[in-house]
């Protein structure tokens, strides 16, 4: 007879079992790319732009004294010290808590409009304050503004890139829905956060999710990483071609995802959703040549605005 284990023990072996599976896909793949991976010095480069790059950073209050700033700053504030702001959490499948602050319509029968709004890299729900308080003062709209995991009060080690992260916003979309029903529903991300919404339209979605608003979103995460790094003062002396194929061991084995999988230019190819693809040309962070891409890829319903330094185009992209 079999000495018989805790709920606990069996959690801790089966997560052990997905370690190892991982390290040995990763392993497999990085040695079908040809890398040496007895050069510890590669791999301790992949593992320091892992750390630089898929660690969740916390908010750094002292940008919010950058007068750029101030219309973030005032929409945290809204969201923060809103009376009617409430907590909403949920349990992912693979067993993270996710948060979210949900503020209702200001409309006395209510509204059956929402508008979930998606936060970028290194920040939290707090972030886009600004464009929830434009959904629900100026058009009377439910807003919920999620945490992704690893960021604000979610759950999580790791930076999902839109990953994991589009299957957290189908169940925010499925909390709605059990709450209203008739819920019409406007998805709108910023940077990170647009790279969201686009993967998130590139799965089945409800008839409920009307448009997509994706804003300053890369193309994949690869290509935003490899021009991240390209741009770095201090980096290791290898070429991101190099980089990248360990990156990617790295991200399997800690956050236990392939990074080419974030890929929005993917989902949009799938996606029915109409989407507004909107982004700068000044944008030196994320190369608006992406939008570009995403927008032809994309076989929804679509607008996009292009903004510049004069009058802000809202055609498709030359």
């Amino acid at each position: 007879m079999g000495k018989k284990i805790s709920k606990e023990e069996e959690s801790n072996q089966k997560s052990m079992k997905k370690k190892k599976s991982a390290l040995r896909k990763a392993l497999k793949f990085v040695a079908g790319t040809g890398v040496c991976v007895g050069a510890g010095a590669l791999l301790g480069a992949a593992h320091y732009f892992y750390m630089f790059s898929m660690k969740p950073v916390r908010h750094d209050k002292s940008r919010d004294k950058d007068p750029a700033e101030r219309p973030y700053v005032r929409g945290r504030r809204w969201m923060n010290e809103h009376p009617e702001r409430k907590d909403w959490f949920e349990m992912t499948e693979d067993g993270l808590r996710i948060h979210a602050n949900f503020i209702p319509s200001p409309v006395d029968e209510g509204d059956h409009r929402y508008a979930i709004c998606v936060h970028g890299y290194s920040d939290t729900s707090e972030s886009v304050g600004q464009y929830a308080q434009h959904y629900r003062d100026h058009y009377g709209m439910n807003v919920l503004l999620p945490d992704l995991r690893g960021h604000g009060k979610s759950e999580g080690t790791y930076v999902g890139y839109g990953y994991h992260d589009r299957l957290d916003i189908i169940l925010w979309i499925d909390k709605i829905l059990e709450r209203d029903p008739k819920a019409e529903i406007i998805l709108h991300g910023i940077s990170m956060g647009a790279a969201t919404v686009m993967m998130t339209t590139g799965e089945k979605l409800p008839s409920n999710v009307k448009a997509c608003v994706e804003d300053a979103g890369y193309d994949t995460a690869i290509g935003e990483f490899i021009d991240v790094y390209n741009h770095l003062e201090q980096k290791p002396p290898v070429p991101a071609e190099v980089i990248m194929p360990l990156l990617r061991a790295v991200s399997m084995v800690e956050a236990g995802y392939d990074l080419s999988k974030a890929s929005p230019i993917e989902a949009v190819q799938r996606s029915v959703t109409p989407t507004l693809f909107i982004h700068g040309e000044g944008d030196t962070f994320i190369p608006c040549i992406m939008m570009k891409r995403l927008f032809e890829a994309a076989a929804c319903p679509k607008m996009c605005m292009l903004a510049s330094a004069s009058t802000p185009s809202a055609t498709g992209p030359k």
